[in-house]
């Protein structure tokens, strides 16, 4: 019955599927869909001996605890012809045991090292099952997908490591029977057991490594074998959060010295030297969050390197990329750090508003004037910096005004006398001031006048890599202690952030009022960044086909649970994937 459900489907007809087990039908449907070849008698990968090589060293302990285990579980069960196998992370077959005849007979199909016995790799099999399920499968002969493996019964079970994440898969498979079967509650006994073992071994070495910490408490970072970090000194409690991989955050503008932490001969971890790490940083005033983006840490040398000279300088930043920060970073890495910062938003005044703000009025000026007369913007800059932001909305009397200022470096109250000044000039747009110039709406006097140091702010979307210490920095802010931050950021790395960094903090205001005390799915957070966002439309369309990759990718490619992860339905999710073209 169940070769002709095989023959049927191979040959056509999907209605078949009906009558398997849902799990089973799924992958036969994968496989189809992945033009995986039932008639295959040879894997898709096959490792090169080096690969093989290399992935054994890296499971070498892995290996040892498998090997002895296994000799004890033999002795407990009664199997025909079985072959026992180890597999890695994705289906490489690490290591393999069995009869003479059984291994034989596994030969001739490739089910040997080195084979990648995956479900996309081989078609159906318990192996691959537990790959996508990270549970205990078992998978009769005429089950499996193609048929090289149709003469095989397997039962399969999942090997963790401390962190709940699977790094291996345990096989017993039987030749030309069933008795595989029987196998799999000492199947499930014993990777347990090699769970607990594993898990064993790492807290042996994390003990070994914080006795090392408390022996030598230096301004250094310590990480275990996976370089995961585990300790931080003082000096890098606010750049590094325990539990990251390090070398995330190290790339080739850091200086730092690694070494290897040995006790009792064995590998506990290693200790990161690290001379002022983004040092470039560190050496400057710079309020802003710390970036981890290379383009934008570039970005801020030249910003010091102007704010170092007498330079007037305008900067170029998209709505909510950070203008003030820039400003605030220029001015206090200047000379005139000891004056004020006077800032004025050009664009939020109209002319006769911005007129007596820059320049302030003599007492009784005008109608309603203040008694007493008002110091403008300009005057109170004086031995400081003077911020002008959106300076390419105003209007071409004040632009005469201000140019006039620059040049006679006095100002002249509304009705007043001339006083001398002394500031630097730092101006903003969100527009092409160049542009502005050629249509005649600023004028070409002024623009050479205040466009020397020139600065654009690398926009968020450039950058998305610093998403992750905003969302850190919000979290702090509010004193929110969630462990799904990387949940945020895997979500809101798919959007353009068109409004940037303001755009970002609004969305995680919004995230804080909803969800404050538990925790969203994917689909909500996506549902407040696109409540906020103006290119929704344009997002939905651009991510829809890539979040269906990406999901169908972290499932192992079993339909059922990735229509579930995308909230969708198996017949939606077949049909989304047919309109993206997707096999």
């Amino acid at each position: 019955m169940q070769q002709e459900i095989w023959q049927r489907f191979i040959n056509g007809d999907e209605k078949i599927l009906d009558s398997l087990p849902e799990k089973i039908a799924d992958s036969w449907q994968t496989c189809y869909m992945n033009q995986v070849d039932p008639y295959l008698y040879k894997p898709r990968k096959v490792m090169t001996a080096q690969e093989l090589k290399k992935q054994r060293r890296k499971h070498q302990e892995l290996i040892q605890i498998v090997k002895k285990e296994v000799d004890e579980l033999q002795n407990c069960l009664e199997l025909k012809l079985p072959l026992f196998v180890l597999t890695d992370e994705v289906g490489n077959i690490l290591w393999r045991e069995g009869s003479y005849r059984s291994k034989d007979y596994a030969n001739g199909i490739f089910f040997q090292e080195g084979s990648g016995w995956s479900e996309l790799g081989v078609g159906t099999n318990a192996i691959g099952l537990v790959l996508k399920t990270k549970s205990q499968e078992w998978i009769t002969l005429d089950e499996h997908y193609s048929v090289a493996s149709r003469s095989w019964s397997c039962a399969a079970s999942p090997i963790f490591d401390e962190e709940n994440q699977l790094i291996a898969v345990l096989d017993i498979s039987t030749y030309q029977n069933s008795s595989s079967k029987d196998a799999q509650l000492p199947l499930r006994v014993v990777t347990q057991k090699i769970t607990n073992t594993i898990v064993y071994h790492y807290l042996e070495r994390k003990n070994s490594l914080l006795r090392y910490v408390a022996k030598y408490s230096e301004d250094d970072l310590l990480c275990d074998e996976h370089f995961r970090i585990v300790y931080i000194s003082d000096k890098y409690t606010d750049k590094f959060p325990i539990g990251d991989d390090i070398r995330s955050y190290l790339n080739g503008q850091s200086t730092y010295k690694q070494e290897e932490i040995y006790v009792d001969k064995e590998l506990v971890g290693y200790r990161f030297l690290l001379q002022d790490f983004s040092s470039e940083q560190n050496s400057f005033y710079y309020p802003g969050i710390s970036s981890q983006n290379e383009k934008y840490q570039k970005f801020l040398k030249k910003v010091v390197m102007f704010a170092t000279s007498d330079l007037p300088i305008h900067i170029y930043g998209e709505t909510g990329s950070g203008k003030e920060i820039i400003a605030e970073t220029i001015h206090h890495n200047s000379s005139k750090k000891s004056g004020p910062l006077v800032a004025l938003n050009c664009g939020a005044l109209n002319e006769n508003l911005l007129e007596s703000q820059l320049f302030g009025y003599a007492p009784g000026a005008f109608t309603g004037a203040d008694s007493k007369g008002h110091t403008g913007k300009i005057e109170q800059a004086d031995g400081g910096s003077l911020f002008l932001d959106e300076i390419d909305n105003m209007s071409k009397k004040m632009q005469t005004a201000l140019l006039r200022v620059l040049e006679d470096q006095q100002v002249t109250r509304i009705n007043g006398l001339p006083k001398k000044v002394d500031f630097r000039l730092i101006t903003a747009s969100n527009q092409d001031l160049k542009q502005a110039v050629v249509e005649q709406r600023f004028r070409e006097d002024l623009f050479y006048r205040i466009f020397v140091g020139q600065l654009a702010i690398p926009p968020l979307r450039e950058r998305l890599i610093d998403l992750r210490p905003l969302i850190q920095e919000f979290c702090t802010q509010k004193n929110w202690r969630i462990n799904w931050q990387e949940e945020i950021f895997q979500a809101a790395k798919n959007y353009s952030w068109y409004g940037n960094v303001r755009e970002f903090n609004n969305f995680l205001e919004r995230l804080y009022v909803f969800y404050s005390s538990e925790q969203p799915s994917k689909q909500d957070i996506c549902e407040l960044i696109e409540s906020g966002s103006l290119q929704v439309t344009d997002a939905k369309a651009n991510n829809e086909k890539q979040e269906i990759e990406n999901a169908l990718e972290k499932e192992k490619f079993h339909i059922s649970n990735t229509a579930k992860r995308l909230g969708f339905s198996r017949a939606t999710l077949y049909r989304k994937m047919k309109a993206h073209n997707m096999k």
